[in-house]
């Protein structure tokens, strides 16, 4: 990507943008620095606009002081042209469309009037995507766009760019965005660019099928390359002229022969888990669980069950309490009401996102052996081996591991524990594709039960089988995958929930409220109708005022244009507030 745009030289080759195009890049660790407030970063955006709208203002007052009538027809051409561009940029709009993009990605009318300084380098990162989305360039480069982004964030991103009118160059590690998005996918390996028509999805298909056959045409090939060499030797043996020049012809065919290259053996690490006990058939209940902080509510009235074998993925924004249940679960934060109760025989085991401080002096070999000292050295040297540590690997320190390394490491603590349920907080994390997708395969092939959260909503859709969903203190369960649960949200809800018996009090309480309700629905379809009047009657406006526009003699009177453009501008902002209360009616 950076040398795509010019931030890095090739050692060969060149790059071409076609002429008049504009190119944004979002790099995955961006910062941006300033005094400016959130809102003034994002409206930044519009500078070219903004400067455009200067230049109509300044035609506008040149005009009111020219005699000359060619010099007023001219100025008018312009204003004309400038006013077009204005049109055809949606100026009139910028305002609403920078706030449905910053509340899009995360970031709230709260944060709008505080300074970039004060913001997280994650509420950095969405704010640079959001500049970048409302500067609406012909190309978009980004590398990561997901990363910091919870997942109602990454679902309004994913919605966003798949309506997006230009091209979108993207790279990353959100399997659900590429299949959602990508119509090509091109891998980087070993030096070469391979590209494969398709989502995601159909790339895996394709990939695995290229190099299976890539494969099956090496082994070909180094079989003709042997046979001929066996033949050649056979020649040589002779030792007759006749047979020396064969055997030479033959050893100059080899040498013109292209070479199929052998597909690269990757070592990937090997990953399965065990359930050492059988648990009971109901391994969790939780009863009316409850927790806050100060005056925060994260939830209340949590009432479900765990079954033996189920696949749970907790959703929820960003601070909306899904690490803190996981950790009550555990009895590593205490629930302000209810009670949490284990089955017999469940075997906890946990992945931490954050790995404690306590492991920071350790060996990766002591990380493992923590809590499983029944194995021998040799069993957790083989564990790690399969995680793909070898030799004197094991002996890194903690503190010296990656990311990525750690994972693998906290991976195969939880894979050799024997556990019978899994409580995970984010396992996919630092974890590259081919990663990800083998611990997917592992967890579905184990026996036992899973609660997880995950921002990755590929993982999501691949592996739970039910959602726990916690949103503004409120708990709720859906049977149901990733994809069916956003099936359900976006489908209007026409049917009416079969209600309980209740009382002779209770049903006239519901039959004055269902009343108001609906002399209400009667009250907004009169507002909403006389909203269509009045949008009705401000299209016309504004209609017969562009046709006005397109004509010359509204140029010859600069106070007649003056006040033209005026009462079109301030039939716009009527209009766009009229067609943003309907819309919010209907």
């Amino acid at each position: 990507m950076r040398a795509i745009l010019g931030e890095l030289t090739p050692s060969n080759g060149t790059v071409s943008l076609a002429r008049g195009y504009t190119a944004g890049y979002l790099a995955q660790q961006h910062t941006i620095e300033g005094a400016h407030t959130v809102w003034q970063e994002a409206e930044g955006a519009f500078d070219a606009l903004f400067a455009t709208e200067k230049k109509m203002h300044e035609l506008e007052a040149q005009m009111a002081n020219v005699n000359s009538e060619e010099k007023l027809e001219e100025l008018g051409r312009q204003y004309a042209r400038l006013t077009e561009i204005f049109e055809r940029a949606e100026g009139y709009a910028w305002r609403s469309r920078t706030a449905g993009v910053l509340k899009g990605l995360g970031l709230a009318e709260e944060y709008w009037e505080r300074s970039i300084s004060a913001l997280s380098g994650g509420e950095r990162t969405r704010l640079a995507l959001a500049r970048m989305l409302l500067n609406n360039y012909d190309v978009l480069l980004l590398d990561e766009p997901t990363n910091h982004l919870d997942l109602s964030a990454a679902e309004w991103l994913t919605g966003f760019l798949a309506r997006y009118q230009g091209t979108i160059l993207l790279i990353s590690h959100d399997r659900y965005m590429l299949d959602r998005l990508c119509g090509s996918i091109a891998q980087l390996e070993n030096g070469h660019l391979y590209r494969y028509s398709g989502n995601y999805s159909q790339y895996c298909i394709k990939r695995a099928e290229a190099v299976r056959n890539q494969q099956k045409l090496y082994d070909e090939q180094q079989l003709e390359i042997e046979r001929q060499k066996e033949i050649i030797k056979r020649y040589r043996s002779y030792n007759r002229e006749k047979s020396i020049r064969a055997a030479e012809s033959r050893e100059k065919a080899l040498e013109r022969m292209e070479l199929v290259e052998k597909p690269e053996d990757k070592r990937n690490m090997r990953l399965h888990f065990h359930c050492f006990r059988t648990s009971g058939r109901e391994i969790l209940r939780i009863d009316g669980l409850a927790k806050s902080f100060g005056e925060q509510k994260l939830f209340e009235n949590v009432n479900t069950k765990v079954f033996s074998g189920d696949r749970i993925a907790l959703l929820g924004s960003n601070g909306a309490g899904k690490t803190t249940l996981l950790k009550i679960l555990l009895g590593k934060v205490n629930a302000d009401k209810g009670a949490v109760t284990w089955g017999v025989n469940a075997d906890k085991g946990y992945y931490d996102q954050h790995q404690p401080a306590s492991t920071e002096d350790g060996t990766m070999l002591d990380m493992v052996w923590q809590g499983n000292r029944a194995l021998t050295q040799t069993e957790v040297r083989s564990a790690l081996a399969a995680m793909l540590f070898s030799g004197e690997e094991v002996f890194k320190t903690a503190a010296a591991l990656s990311g990525g390394e750690r994972a693998r490491v906290s991976l195969c603590k939880l894979s050799v524990s024997g556990s019978n349920i899994l409580l995970l907080d984010e396992p996919t994390n630092h974890l590259d594709m081919a990663s990800r997708e083998i611990l997917e395969e592992a967890l579905l092939r184990y026996d036992g039960t899973i609660i997880t959260v995950s921002h990755d909503r590929y993982f999501i859709n691949k592996l739970a089988t039910r959602l726990w969903l916690i949103e503004e203190g409120t708990f709720e369960v859906f049977e149901g995958n990733y994809d069916q649960y956003i099936a359900a949200k976006a489908q209007t809800e026409e049917q009416t929930p079969a209600q309980p018996s209740i009382t002779k009090t209770q049903s006239g309480k519901l039959s004055r409220l269902e009343k108001q309700e609906k002399e209400n629905t009667k009250m907004q379809k009169k507002l909403q109708k006389q909203l269509e009047s009045e949008i009705e009657n401000l299209e016309q406006q504004k209609a017969a005022l562009e046709e006005l526009f397109s004509g010359s003699e509204i140029y010859l009177d600069i106070n007649k244009l003056r006040t033209a453009q005026e009462d079109y501008e301030s039939i716009k902002l009527k209009l766009e507030e009229k067609l943003e209360e309907w819309l919010a009616g209907s």
